[in-house]
């Protein structure tokens, strides 16, 4: 057997073709280098020039080099932070670290022709826009009024012409004296009259209120059930010009429609109605109750009461919610306090006072997921995930794990590590789980929140800070990371995403979002 057949494969050269010259062997091909690359100042990955790097970002990358060495940060940090950092500057016109580097432009003239030098341009933008600054550009007011006017609905051909079918407005009169002469109550769907969706909502909604129309009607208020409301119909009904009810005073609004995280409500013909469309100065001071039945909106509830003129008492979800739950919601329920019955005997059949805004006593404190570092997490969670058959992924600072539940239902948690600040434990380093639930809004009564997690366990419900009108609901635990097995940290996450998910059960009626 010939001998070059016995040589492994990379031994082996192939033969050029007929007519061609060999390639000129290159530097990869020429064999390793004869010494360590060097590492560029400030710990530039391999590959990258340390010019290629802002001053800034090395100075932020030996800090973090010297933090690990200190043994301020774990091997999972110091990479973790690392990588943040430098992610954080790719895409901002330079090429990604590692890349081969762009050819040098082709002289415009000859060698010693009288060429001049230009500066290099920007990365990605042509050599006279280099350093021109971006213009402020200012929305012309037109483009505002375009704006609200497209908040009001399709517009209409005719002078006058509707949206909606005047037709399917009832005025129900009330069949006694009472607490409610002289007053009406509203209720107003704005659901979509071309989205068979949104009319299979509608219809169950309609089948359970009866019996509020009846208890409000023999308390003596004159009750409106409009199932096609439109911007117009909520603007003159808060402001006491109802369509029917002119002359009477609004004391509640029932308004069900799909809601918005930004606070605002659909209405039947597309548009949508947000806050600032209401004069305060102009609300009946009779409204007491105005309640959204729409997902997100109890989470502004603070801002709709203002526009409200300060005065009802404002309801809704502060998350999206199941078309069960909010059924739910219109039903008479001996296990809540906060469903519309009760609303209305406590604040429509009683000249009860109406809270006043006052904020909450206690002022609830940032998430602990906000104060979380990363740390050794995601090497504590390896078996961890595997025993409970969860999905994740790391973030800069925590691990979200995606847990599975009964009913096939998974929930999502956040793990990091923080350290304790209370007592004869502090400073000691706790992995920390975290899962989110939703704000807290008028809808949820304290037995909601709290009932049913009193046994002995990891988990525990917390009221933190959110970037809307209301505290968040989280489910929290915390373990010492140093003395925790798998088996109390499996735990631990397992019933922090359980908590969570049976509240969200409860309170929305699932995880929604």
């Amino acid at each position: 057997m010939p001998d070059d057949k016995r040589k492994p494969p990379s031994a082996k050269k192939p033969k050029p073709a007929p007519g061609r010259k060999p390639r000129p062997a290159t530097d990869k091909q020429a064999g390793p280098a004869t010494g360590p690359k060097p590492v560029p100042p400030g710990g530039a990955p391999a590959g990258v020039p340390g010019g290629d790097l802002p001053e800034t970002v090395r100075k932020e990358l030996a800090a973090l080099d010297e933090q690990k060495r200190d043994g301020k940060l774990t091997a999972f940090e110091h990479a973790a932070k690392r990588k943040a950092l430098l992610q954080g500057i790719e895409g901002q016109g330079k090429p990604k670290f590692g890349a081969s580097p762009a050819a040098p432009a082709k002289p415009t003239g000859e060698p010693g022709a009288g060429a001049k030098e230009t500066a290099p341009a920007a990365a990605g933008k042509k050599p006279e826009e280099a350093d021109e600054k971006k213009p402020d550009v200012k929305l012309p007011g037109a483009w505002a009024a375009k704006e609200k006017e497209r908040r009001a609905g399709p517009k209409t051909w005719t002078e006058g012409a509707r949206t909606d079918d005047p037709t399917k407005r009832v005025v129900h009169p009330p069949t006694a004296d009472g607490i409610g002469s002289g007053r009406s109550f509203l209720f107003l769907f704005g659901f979509r009259i071309h989205s068979p969706r949104d009319q299979e909502f509608l219809e169950k909604e309609l089948k359970e209120i009866d019996d509020d129309v009846a208890v409000l009607r023999g308390a003596g208020y004159t009750v409106v059930v409009d199932p096609q409301a439109t911007r117009k119909d909520l603007l003159e009904a808060v402001t006491g010009r109802g369509e029917g009810v002119e002359k009477l005073a609004p004391a509640g609004v029932y308004w069900s429609a799909h809601g918005s995280e930004d606070g605002s409500v659909q209405t039947c013909d597309g548009g949508f109605v947000v806050p600032d469309d209401l004069e305060s100065d102009k609300i009946d001071p009779g409204l007491r109750l105005m309640v959204f039945a729409s997902c997100y909106v109890g989470s502004r509830s603070r801002t709709w009461r203002k526009a409200l003129g300060g005065r009802p008492m404002v309801v809704g979800w502060g998350r999206p919610v199941t078309i069960d739950r909010a059924v739910e919601f219109l039903q008479s329920r001996a296990d809540t306090e906060t469903d519309l019955d009760d609303l209305i005997r406590r604040y429509l059949l009683t000249d009860a006072p109406i809270p006043g805004e006052g904020g909450l006593a206690y002022a609830p404190v940032d998430d602990a997921a906000s104060r979380g570092r990363l740390g050794d997490v995601p090497e504590r969670l390896r078996t961890v995930v595997e025993m409970l058959g969860a999905k994740w992924k790391t973030e800069p600072n925590w691990v979200e794990v995606d847990v599975p539940l009964e009913d096939k239902r998974w929930e999502k948690a956040k793990v990091f590590v923080v350290e304790s600040a209370e007592p004869y434990c502090e400073g000691e380093p706790m992995l920390a789980v975290e899962s989110d639930v939703g704000e807290l809004t008028a809808v949820v009564d304290p037995p909601m929140l709290l009932s049913g997690f009193g046994g002995p366990g990891y988990a525990r419900v917390s009221l933190v800070k959110s970037g809307t009108d209301m505290p968040r609901i989280v489910v929290q635990g915390f373990l010492p990371i140093a003395r925790a097995r798998d088996q109390d940290l499996a735990a631990l996450v397992y019933q922090v995403a359980q908590v969570s998910d049976r509240l969200e059960q409860r309170i929305f009626g699932g995880d929604m979002r």
